[in-house]
């Protein structure tokens, strides 16, 4: 059976929807700009319609008003046409007849221009405010899903997600189940024991082929070492007690090259993205919130909700553009050389002559790196996770992808830190217990 064709949008269809799309954004884009930073002046009307349509319709929705008018800017003339839904329905001109009406226009680009009453905030209400504030955000998304952009990426980051785990070997994997000594991703013998390294299909035995649970150490048809059939039926699990304590502990001594995983750069690439929209998000939020309660409170002046509202959004754009810029910088290293704790005071003022105080301790870790540069790590009351964690003349490393640290020396510890969600973890588990990622050990 043959297959059948992906149904494709007509490019003359493509086309005609996208000029609609950019006609609507441009619109609402240009009534804002008008209502915010717009001139005005006195033109004339020298063309007017205005059709009933629906008597039981809403408030300034019954008729469709068309109209053409003319004004002058420094000597030179401008003409402009409209048409929009409202209520109004003054009398149809006569032949050579004008009527006065004031225009909105650019002083640096008077070809864009309205009639003024299309672009008062007063007239145009809450509703016709937030139309025209959500309306450009809506077509770029109605762009991006007709054209089928918002489909790639999620088919992308589905076969991206897929190749991973394909590629990614399983932690049992990674280390000789003869020795327990790490293996090299692409060795055939194990460099500590020499044992031979088997190239088995992960999910099946290599001695019998039957299927192997994910975290079974041998075999449940033959008993053979899981994905190992011509080595001895030994793992870490039959050492004694005083070597594998000797394994684990070499495998924690040293920075972990985990941080270069597939899953961690993965998981590092989604909380990106996540910080991206909640940036735009409290970007977004006081642009259009200021302004919309500056329409609803008459206490408030739309003038001052406006100032204030892109005021906030720059600030919120500032600081997390600033996060993000900080996530691109080098990873460094360094060695813990003074830990010390303050008491400090907070000052809270009240309405009344009396203030109140709030004592608080901080606790500061110094780090000083490999370029002799020093950081502190300032944290307060309970929240003393790296003051506890770290030790003086510890060597650490910085990753600022996480914004955390990872410890070179872990086998004298009892907890192991999760660089993905700060998340304190047993020394024994390779897994976060609460979000599930690769611990670096």
């Amino acid at each position: 059976m043959a297959k059948r064709k992906k149904n494709k949008i007509n490019p003359f269809i493509l086309v005609l929807i996208c000029a609609c799309l950019l006609f609507a954004a441009y619109t609402s884009l240009s009534t804002i700009a008008l209502g915010f930073w717009g001139k005005t002046t006195m033109g004339t009307v020298d063309s007017y319609d205005s059709r009933l349509d629906d008597t039981s319709s809403g408030m300034n929705r019954s008729r469709t008003v068309s109209k053409g008018y003319s004004f002058s800017v420094d000597g030179k003339e401008y003409r402009g046409y409209v048409i929009y839904r409202s209520d109004e329905a003054w009398p149809r001109l006569e032949e050579g007849e004008m009527r006065s009406e004031r225009i909105s226009y650019f002083s640096f680009f008077p070809y864009i221009n309205k009639p003024s009453m299309l672009t008062n905030f007063d007239q145009m209400g809450a509703g016709g405010m937030l139309y025209h504030m959500l309306a450009p955000p809506a077509c770029v998304f109605l762009f991006l899903l007709v054209t089928g952009r918002l489909g790639k990426k999620k088919k992308a980051a589905k076969k991206g997600a897929a190749a991973q785990k394909n590629n990614v070997r399983r932690d049992k994997d990674m280390f000789c189940q003869g020795c327990g000594n790490k293996l090299p991703d692409n060795g055939a013998f194990c460099s500590n024991c020499g044992m031979k390294i088997q190239k088995a299909d992960l999910d099946s035995c290599a001695s019998c082929g039957a299927t192997i649970p994910e975290d079974a150490v041998f075999c449940i048809n033959c008993g053979a070492a899981a994905n190992n059939a011509n080595a001895q039926p030994t793992s870490a699990a039959s050492l004694d007690v005083q070597e594998r304590d000797n394994i684990q502990s070499s495998n924690l001594v040293g920075f972990s090259d985990r941080c270069n995983d597939p899953e961690i750069l993965a998981t590092a690439k989604s909380n990106r993205k996540s910080s991206i929209g909640c940036m735009w998000i409290l970007v977004f939020v006081p642009l259009i919130g200021f302004p919309i309660a500056g329409l609803l409170m008459e206490d408030f002046p739309l003038g001052e909700a406006v100032v204030i509202g892109v005021g906030v959004a720059l600030v919120m754009l500032i600081v997390n553009l600033f996060g993000l810029r900080r996530a691109k910088k080098p990873i460094w290293e360094g060695i813990v050389i003074n830990k010390f704790s303050k008491e400090r005071r907070h000052h809270h003022r009240t309405g009344d002559e009396s203030d109140s105080y709030t004592t608080y301790t901080e606790y500061t870790t110094v780090i000083r790196t490999n370029m002799g540069k020093e950081k502190k790590i300032i944290e307060r009351d309970s929240q003393r996770h790296m003051y506890d964690y770290l030790a003086v003349e510890d060597r650490v490393r910085y990753h600022p992808i996480f914004d955390t640290y990872e410890k070179y020396d872990k086998s004298k510890d009892r907890i192991i830190y999760c660089n993905v969600c700060r998340m304190m973890n047993p020394i024994g588990n390779d897994r976060c217990k609460r979000c599930n990622n690769l611990l670096f050990r």
